[in-house]
């Protein structure tokens, strides 16, 4: 299936979901989470849940990957509208938070975190393949946000559902995942080369 097709099936899939729903699939996967093995990572990149998009809470991710590793680091996207670019801005206890234009919760400022000092990236997601490719919200900010990681960067999405056979219309620039986490199972990807 092609990306709009798939898009828009998504969409529809995650807004029959409940609040309810959404928590306690959100804990399925945090579950899951509890089987990786990630080894030291000093910086992660999170995203925060858009409201009534029913997506991953990735605050819960984020009070998990703290217990088992308190000094690690956390940082938030901030988008650039103009260029559908990304910067990371450290998480911090103080640091100011706003809904943008797009009403999502994102660094008014803050300390910037260089794209390569990233280990671990979570990505935010639609749908995806038994590849590994993943269909977004459609406007590339993760794809220029990944190219600029460092190669060895863990590239981790999050579902509630399970992958597709094949996203058929998957350009160059399309950057895939690594694993994708699902409330049922870990979805582990080969790599590209």
């Amino acid at each position: 299936m092609n990306k709009k097709d798939l898009r828009n099936l998504y969409l529809q899939k995650r807004r029959g979901l409940s609040p309810d729903d959404v928590l306690a699939l959100s804990q399925q996967v945090i579950e899951q989470f509890k089987n990786l093995l990630l080894g030291d990572i000093k910086f992660v990149h999170l995203f925060y849940p858009i409201t009534g998009k029913q997506e991953f809470n990735c605050l819960l991710l984020k009070e998990h990957f703290r217990s088992l590793q308190p000094g690690i680091s956390f940082v938030l996207p901030k988008s650039n509208i103009e260029s559908h670019t990304l910067s990371n801005i450290l998480w911090e206890e103080s640091t100011p938070l706003a809904m943008n234009q797009w009403g999502i919760t994102e660094p008014e400022d803050g300390i910037e975190v260089e794209s390569r000092a990233i280990d671990l990236v979570i990505i935010p997601l639609l749908a995806y393949d038994k590849q590994g490719n993943r269909i977004g919200y459609g406007k590339g900010f993760y794809d220029r946000f990944l190219a600029g990681c460092r190669a060895d960067v863990y590239k981790v999405g999050i579902s509630y559902f399970g992958p597709e056979e094949v996203i058929t219309d998957v350009d160059v620039y399309d950057i895939p995942l690594d694993i994708c986490v699902t409330p049922e199972k870990i979805w582990h990807f080969p790599k590209p080369y």
